[in-house]
């Protein structure tokens, strides 16, 4: 039952909005998309995360890729970005690279696995996808051992009311606060790092 509720709810929410690279290709989006960005607003998002160039990237949970082809812009063509999620057929969606974006990797993973390789990461990203996961701390303590030593950092958002549950589970899996955009209007966003 948790599968299918994190299944639909991830592709709800990436499927309001086609990455940037196909979205070029229409005219003017539609009004769930402009609605979905009003409420998200992922350019406040990425541009909190400080992605810097060369970085290398996991969405965790990236569905459809709604902030994928962000991430991967935000990398540049000399970084990378891994898209997991527990539905190929949402990963499908995200499409290639555009010009000048890191490559995108998908990789589908099982519910309790992240299924990153150890030590590799700039920037572990959970974009409305932690109230999903059956044990929130036991799944953010298995995300450590693939950030990079010292550098390395796990950014987590979503809507308000899951903010205190988030971080006290990854308070009790050994990361610590290190940076919160306030500015969201209905999300949050916190940085937190072993």
């Amino acid at each position: 039952m948790a599968c299918a509720v994190f299944l639909l709810a991830i592709g709800f929410t990436a499927a309001c909005r086609p990455s940037p690279a196909r979205a070029q290709g229409s005219q003017g989006g539609n009004d769930l998309t402009h609605l979905q960005d009003k409420y998200r607003r992922p350019e406040l998002v990425v541009a909190a995360l400080h992605i810097a160039p060369g970085a290398v990237v996991a969405d965790v949970g990236a569905g459809a890729g709604y902030l994928t082809h962000r991430l991967a812009a935000a990398a540049g063509p000399s970084g990378r970005v891994v898209a997991t999620d527990i539905d190929g057929s949402s990963l499908q969606r995200i499409g290639a690279a555009g010009p000048g974006e890191a490559p995108i990797i998908t990789r589908t993973v099982s519910p309790d696995d992240p299924g990153l390789e150890p030590g590799g990461y700039d920037l572990i990203l959970l974009s409305e996808v932690d109230h999903l996961l059956a044990d929130r701390e036991a799944y953010l303590r298995r995300l450590i051992p693939a950030l990079k030593p010292g550098v390395g950092r796990i950014a987590l958002s979503n809507r308000r009311v899951h903010r205190a549950a988030v971080l006290a589970a990854a308070e009790r899996a050994g990361l610590s606060p290190k940076a919160e955009l306030e500015d969201l209007p209905a999300h949050f966003l916190i940085e937190v790092a072993p």
